[in-house]
């Protein structure tokens, strides 16, 4: 079976919490639940970069074409289909 994305798991979590997350909560929760394995020191940054580039709204170069996120006034992210 192939492992799900760092984007995909960070779907899971959220639509788990139906409830928008911090950058923290979301990568604490992988943490504990290992639901992904990081080669980084940093995985804070990486699970930040992967909902970044899949989020609505913020323009960055290196954005995915696929939109799953939506990043809220409060700076908690939501999953698209789930936010308010």
């Amino acid at each position: 079976m192939q492992q799900k994305t760092v984007a995909q798991v960070a779907v899971d979590i959220l639509t788990t919490a139906q409830a928008p997350l911090t950058i923290v909560e979301i990568t604490q929760a992988i943490l504990d639940q290992k639901l992904y394995e990081f080669n980084s020191t940093d995985p804070k940054g990486i699970v930040r970069g992967a909902i970044e580039r899949r989020c609505d709204g913020l323009n960055r170069k290196d954005a995915a074409e696929e939109k799953l996120f939506r990043k809220e006034a409060d700076g908690r992210y939501a999953v698209l289909n789930l936010a308010k």
